[in-house]
Parts: C-alpha cells; sequence; structure tokens
C-alpha cells in the first residue's frame, strides 16, 4: 500500500530536487575537459583516463534501478537526501585524491551515490505533481536542468582547470551539496510504496557483473570478458524472469511506450553523452586548445541544449512526446554525420555547426524520452520506472564511452578517429529515429 503525506510544493522542494540532479548529473560531463590535464599531472594512459568516466557511469548504470526501489521501499525522501549526503562526499574524495587509482574509487562510490539521487529526483517530482501536464512541465523542467548539468560541465570545467587546478572540479559540489541536503530536509515530502520495492540482490550482483564486464571488455579489447559479460546478461535475464520481485521490471516492458522509452534512452546515452569527452580530447590534442578555450568553443552545443531542454517540455505537451521525440532524434543523427565534415584545418563556424545540431536535438530528445516512458503508469512506479530509464541511458554512455573513444584512440589519426566514431554514433541515432518514427505513430 502506497504511504504518502500531504503533498506541499515549497519552493525549497524545486530547490532540492533541481540542484541535487543538477549536481550528479554535471559531474558526469565537468570531467571531460580536465582529462588532459589529469593525465598529465597523474601519469596515466588514454584507457585510464575513460575510467575516470566509466568508474561513474558504471557504479549509476548498476546500481541506478536499486535506486528506485529503495526510494519506493524505504521512503524516497529519505534515500534521495541519503544519496545527495553520500555524493558530497565522494566530491572531496575525488578532489583530495592523490592518485589515479583514489580518484577512480572516488568515482565510483559518486556514480553510486547518483544511482540513488537521479531516479529519486524524479520520482519526488512525479508524486508532488500527479496531473499529467503539470507533470510533463515539471518533468520537462527537470529535463532542462538535466541537460543544462550534462552540457554546462565542459563550459565551467575549463577555466576551472586552467584557474585553480582539476581537483575543485570536484571540490565545487560541496557547497551546493549542503545546500540541497538543506533544502530537502525542509521541504520534501516523504512519500513510499513497499509493495512495490522488495530488493533483488540476485539481480543486483548480475546486473553489475554484465554491465561492468561489457564496459571492461570495449575498453580493454578482452573478449575472455566480454564473454564474461554475455553469459552474466543471460543469467541476468533468466534470474529476472523467475524472480517474485525482480530489479528489472519486466512486466513494464509489455507496455509498448516504456519499452520504446528503454531503446531511445540506451540509444542516447550510446551516441550522445560521449560526445563532451570525445570532442574534449580532440580539441585539445588535435587542435591544440587549452582547457578554458575548449569550454568556449562547445558553447553552441550547450547554449542549444539547455534552451531546447528547457522548452521540449512543454513542445511535448503542446504536441505530444511521440511526435517531438522523432525530430529530436533525427537532428541528433545529422549532427553527428555533419562531425565528418570536421578536420584541423576546419574553420571554427564549421565545427559549431554539428555542435549546434547536437545540442539541439538532444535537447529535444531527452523530456519527451521520460515522458513515454512514464506515461499511463501508476505514480507508485515512478521511482523504478525513472531509475529503469535512466539506467539504459547510463549503461548506454558506459559502453558509448569505451566503444566511441576506442575507435577515437585507435584511429590512424584524431580526425580519422573522431570521424569513425562519429558515423558508428550518427547511424545508431538514424536507426532509431526510424524505429521510434514508426513505432510510436502505430501505437498512439
Amino acid at each position: 500500500m502506497s504511504e504518502t503525506k500531504t503533498v506541499t510544493r515549497s519552493p525549497l522542494l524545486a530547490a532540492a530536487v533541481f540542484l541535487g540532479s543538477f549536481m550528479a548529473l554535471l559531474d558526469a560531463s565537468v570531467v571531460s575537459v580536465a582529462l588532459p590535464t589529469i593525465q598529465r599531472e597523474l601519469h596515466a594512459e588514454f584507457t585510464d583516463l575513460q575510467w575516470i568516466v566509466d568508474g561513474y557511469t558504471v557504479a549509476l548504470a548498476a546500481l541506478i534501478l536499486t535506486g528506485g526501489t529503495l526510494g519506493d521501499r524505504y521512503g524516497r525522501k529519505r534515500i534521495y537526501l541519503g544519496g545527495l549526503a553520500v555524493f558530497t562526499l565522494a566530491s572531496l574524495g575525488c578532489g583530495l585524491a592523490p592518485t589515479l587509482a583514489l580518484l577512480i574509487a572516488a568515482r565510483v562510490v559518486q556514480g553510486a551515490a547518483a544511482a540513488a539521487v537521479i531516479p529519486g529526483g524524479i520520482a519526488l517530482l512525479a508524486h508532488a505533481y500527479p496531473e499529467p501536464r503539470e507533470r510533463a512541465r515539471m518533468l520537462g523542467a527537470w529535463g532542462g536542468v538535466a541537460g543544462c548539468a550534462l552540457v554546462i560541465g565542459p563550459l565551467v570545467g575549463g577555466p576551472i582547470t586552467d584557474a585553480l587546478g582539476w581537483p575543485t572540479i570536484f571540490l565545487i559540489n560541496l557547497p551546493i551539496g549542503i545546500f540541497a541536503v538543506l533544502a530537502g530536509h525542509r521541504g520534501l515530502d516523504e512519500s513510499s510504496d513497499p509493495a512495490h520495492g522488495a530488493l533483488d540482490l540476485p539481480g543486483q550482483l548480475l546486473g553489475a557483473l554484465w554491465i561492468g564486464s561489457f564496459t571492461y571488455a570495449v575498453i580493454a579489447s578482452d573478449a575472455v570478458v566480454a564473454v564474461v559479460g554475455a553469459v552474466g546478461l543471460i543469467a541476468f535475464i533468466v534470474m529476472e524472469l523467475r524472480a517474485p520481485h525482480p530489479m528489472l521490471p519486466i512486466r513494464l516492458f509489455g507496455k509498448f511506450r516504456f519499452a520504446a522509452s528503454i531503446f531511445t534512452s540506451f540509444v542516447l546515452g550510446f551516441a550522445c553523452y560521449p560526445l563532451p569527452v570525445l570532442i574534449a580530447v580532440y580539441l585539445q590534442q588535435a587542435w591544440g586548445s587549452t582547457a578554458s578555450t575548449t569550454g568556449v568553443q562547445m558553447l553552441p552545443y550547450v547554449v542549444a541544449n539547455a534552451l531546447l531542454a528547457f522548452f521540449s517540455g512543454r513542445l511535448a505537451g503542446r504536441f505530444t512526446a511521440e511526435r517531438v521525440l522523432p525530430i529530436g532524434l533525427a537532428i541528433t543523427a545529422a549532427g553527428s554525420f555533419a562531425f565528418l565534415l570536421v578536420d584541423t584545418t576546419s574553420p571554427y563556424w564549421l565545427l559549431s555547426v554539428p555542435l549546434t545540431l547536437s545540442g539541439v536535438g538532444l535537447g529535444l530528445s531527452i523530456t519527451p524520452t521520460n515522458v513515454v516512458g512514464l506515461a499511463g503508469l501508476p505514480v507508485q512506479r515512478t521511482g523504478t520506472a525513472a531509475g529503469t530509464v535512466n539506467a539504459a541511458r547510463q549503461v548506454g554512455m558506459a559502453l558509448g564511452v569505451a566503444a566511441l573513444g576506442a575507435l577515437l584512440d585507435h584511429g590512424s589519426t584524431l580526425t580519422t578517429g573522431l570521424q569513425t566514431a562519429m558515423a558508428v554514433a550518427g547511424a545508431a541515432l538514424l536507426a532509431v529515429t526510424v524505429l521510434t518514427a514508426a513505432t510510436l505513430r502505430s501505437a498512439r
């Protein structure tokens, strides 16, 4: 039976959810422009740098379903604020890490804590705004904050890295995290749904095994570990089909829009989310840009993504998410393919074209994907459902950083590597555009 209190909508609710989610998502991208600096100062290889990103995303992807379930079971406010507190402490650990190994370890803890914060924030908003249009508007605002966080990271990370050093990009989380926890303590209402919050420990362990194994196999080109990941995935599916309370809500996949949202989220994570990492490395190593200059050069992506993300909720409410989503996906595909025209002799305006298209497309796509996934679901399942949608995106990002990063690193030149990576990303986005346009139209 669902347990809730009377819903209040204090301004502190929005402050706690938006700031906490912003911080958790910012740290998925803010590190991108600092990677070359970290590589020099900690004497790391490129494959080690990928783990600074993927240590975070793998932990987030592996645990985000459990984060949603813990909120359903033990209280969404309690789990959300606990995740924020741990995330803030882990940020301190990142900033003080003297070695690469300790930095990666702290990033893993950050990712694990973010697994409670991200689905928790969405579920808290869904609980506070149950009316469909209001919910779409607030999820649109959350999508705007999320899009801003993901793309503004390179913009603010560059100047901070050049002026104050790379540890500062993590230490700036401390005041944000403390304020968000205090705001949440006063402004959030508690809600839970213990009947839908059973924990699935075997599923959790197998989920972490196959996600981590596949990511490591791609980064290290290890076929044996890939086989371990495949076996783990098969065992995970079998376990979830038989479990009385599965970690992965198999029954929800019977709802067509939810299944479409999961697939789209995975492709967006794979093809779009690694872009700041790839472009930051390319600009600094191929174009010779500084960290600060890299952030400025990515401004078209930042602005386009942020603006469209804020308006996408309204567009989805007016024209339906099923109509807006394929348009956003098509624009992201065009942006990826446009990178094939860029090389080290290109003028900046030419680089700004694919950056702008990619930002516009991603900004248009995130909120409609979430709206499609949550449409028609009872509010009691929003924590688990939101966790599943975001897990697909984070699994995609972890594998995308590994796979597209490997293509960038192993090209005959960085330009060739980038063009190959963007061609693969564009093909994936084009495929999901066609499938989404056809299937969502037929499901209306």
